[in-house]
């Protein structure tokens, strides 16, 4: 059996999604609400590939290497990521290089 690398696994990321949520006068107001966090590789683009993204949809695109058992939660509905007070929002998940995790791109909400 073949041993995974826990190492890379270095940052940890939050899953959440946006509700709306009644506050105390009534009003409706958007409330993020965290659904469950893992470990996770983080891949950002290199300067050249950001450069030559720039005015296309890629701009602003990064990739979260997950462990593979995360993949079912992550296909349920829509998600949006938490890493170093940055929001993601959750455009792909799809298998990896490497056959214990899944890949996850995502993109940078403004």
């Amino acid at each position: 059996m073949r041993k995974s690398n826990v190492n890379r696994l270095d940052c940890r990321i939050h899953f959440f999604k946006t509700e709306m949520i009644k506050n105390s006068y009534g009003d409706r107001v958007p409330k993020d609400i965290v659904l469950f966090s893992c470990w996770a590789e983080f891949f950002g683009q290199s300067i050249q590939n950001k450069i030559s993204a720039i005015g296309t949809v890629f701009e602003d695109t990064v990739f979260f290497n997950v462990p593979i058992q995360m993949q079912k939660q992550l296909k349920k509905e829509p998600l949006k990521i938490k890493y170093k007070d940055q929001d993601y929002e959750v455009k792909d998940v799809g298998p990896s290089n490497n056959r214990d995790l899944a890949r996850i791109t995502a993109k940078v909400v403004s």
